[in-house]
């Protein structure tokens, strides 16, 4: 019984999906975003886990073979005790949460313990990673049926499996977790009496940009993984419907042969640049480097008019002026009298969701350029205030002083994150990497390590959205810099099509 003292909040266990971020479901993403508290597996696809919200505790329980970050029974306890804790728990798993993942187990943990909890099914990748593999699970006039088993027990020996079952029929067989027993598999499936000339495919990493397929007849089909040195997890399909992948292979052809980039960006919200490539056909992945952080400042009617000039430098800086400003209970008429100076089109039209155009932008978007146009306008008596970052240089402050009174006020930080995307390793699978400010070089370098930077560096490509980015690309021994015509997510993203090395 539910204990009537303490508040008890309710686990959901979600199934996230084969690997592809994309085919989670809705009801399962929506989750994900409401949780208190994430706890979730190493199948668990690292990019949905940016949709938790800032303050969601993520608790990582991966298991692997030999390698158990907590046993089963750990979990189950770990799960009740957060129950007590969250009123929003998310159990992420890989694929379906009943597909032999154990979830039953953890639902009949949580049940015993009198715990609510609510079960959010996936799409397992027994149906998903065929699919994306040109491999219908069934076909009218080939195969009416499937049989899906795990391929291997908890002593990582080949599963009992009933193979005379399996062979005598016309069902599509297909075997999870089993790239290690693809040998011993295809020899019992023709022992029991299948053809040595049956159709086989083995799928590895399916549904995401590394999934790669090797199909051959039962009897060769081992030697071919061998040959193609396939890595885990993978699926093990036998059966007629294997032949129509000539024909139905679209995911391979159009996608996985593709270059594949990936977006540096502030904050968790997808990109405007990632949108824009997309719009291109490009694959791309989203990384959150950094979080923005405002630091409210007291400011009133009274000092806001003696002000001439504002000067903006980011979208970001925009933000967190206005939402000081309005918090102060001011409104847009307080600045009547006032200039603003603004740089780089992300900047201005942050300024224009508020109803403002900037009185001055120069048409390249840096510091000096913005510096050049600031002192033919401004006045030895006029007030000038910087809005920056706090982690931001003095150059333009420094520059204009004799033209007119600065004033420097941080306003908001670039704050670094830790990724649950893990860079250090799937960083090789990039062939270019989109830069928007220079704090997220840094991030990354710092992420990767040396040694990975400079292996990844020999051929990858950088995208630059201006000077201060690729000054710093090139303090780190960047070797490939494509820098934006102007420093606009648009002319960022047209620089893949237009790249001049």
């Amino acid at each position: 019984m539910i204990r009537e003292e303490k508040n008890i909040g309710t686990v959901f266990l979600v199934g996230g999906g084969p690997g592809d971020p994309e085919l989670i479901t809705v009801k399962g993403l929506t989750t994900l975003r409401e949780a208190d508290c994430i706890v979730y597996d190493r199948l668990s696809s690292p990019e949905l886990l940016l949709e938790a919200r800032s303050d969601c505790e993520l608790i990582y329980v991966g298991k692997e073979n030999h390698n158990h970050t907590m046993n089963q029974e750990e979990i189950n306890r770990l799960l009740v005790r957060k129950a007590g804790e969250h009123e929003k728990i998310v159990r992420f798993k890989g694929g379906d949460i009943y597909v032999f993942g154990r979830g039953g187990e953890e639902a009949l943990a949580l049940e015993k313990e009198g715990i609510p909890f609510e079960v959010i099914p996936g799409i397992s990748s027994c149906i998903a990673g065929l699919a994306y593999a040109g491999i219908p699970i069934t076909h009218r006039g080939i195969s009416s049926g499937f049989h899906v088993v795990t391929a291997h027990n908890q002593r990582d020996e080949l599963a009992d499996i009933d193979f005379t079952a399996m062979a005598r029929g016309t069902d599509t067989c297909v075997f999870l977790m089993g790239l290690g027993k693809v040998r011993e598999i295809a020899m019992r499936l023709m022992e029991a009496g299948m053809s040595p000339e049956t159709p086989a495919a083995v799928i590895s990493k399916a549904t995401t940009s590394k999934q790669r397929t090797v199909t051959a007849e039962l009897v060769q089909i081992a030697d071919e993984v061998e040959r193609a040195k396939l890595s885990s997890p993978a699926l093990i399909v036998v059966g007629n419907v294997v032949t129509l992948r000539e024909k139905l292979n679209c995911f391979e052809k159009q996608f996985v042969s593709k270059k594949r980039y990936l977006v540096s960006k502030i904050g968790k919200k997808t990109s405007d640049l990632a949108v824009y490539l997309r719009k291109q056909g490009k694959i791309v992945d989203e990384i959150q480097v950094g979080e923005i952080v405002s630091f409210p400042f007291s400011v009133t009617k009274e000092q806001i008019e003696k002000v001439d000039w504002l000067v903006f430098t980011s979208r970001n800086g925009v933000k967190a002026f206005f939402d000081t400003f309005l918090r102060e209970g001011l409104d847009v008429r307080c600045l009547a009298r006032c200039q603003i100076a603004s740089i780089g089109e992300q900047t201005s039209k942050a300024l224009r969701t508020y109803g403002i155009y900037p009185d001055l932008q120069p048409q390249e978007f840096h510091s000096d350029a913005l510096i050049e146009k600031l002192k033919e306008q401004v006045k030895l008596e006029q007030i000038l205030w910087y809005l920056k970052a706090r982690n931001a240089d003095s150059h333009l402050a420094q520059e204009l002083k004799g033209s007119c009174q600065v004033v420097e006020i941080p306003i908001y930080e670039n704050q670094a994150v830790t990724s649950v995307l893990p860079l250090k390793e799937r960083i090789k699978e990039y062939d270019g990497i989109f830069f928007t400010c220079a704090s997220s070089v840094e991030w990354l370098f710092s992420t990767v390590g040396k040694d990975v930077w400079q292996s990844w560096n020999e051929n990858g490509i950088c995208y630059s959205i201006g000077l201060k980015t690729t000054e710093c690309l090139k303090g780190f021994g960047a070797s490939h810099i494509v820098q934006a015509e102007q420093a606009s997510y648009e002319s960022l993203a047209r620089c893949v099509s237009n790249k001049v090395l």
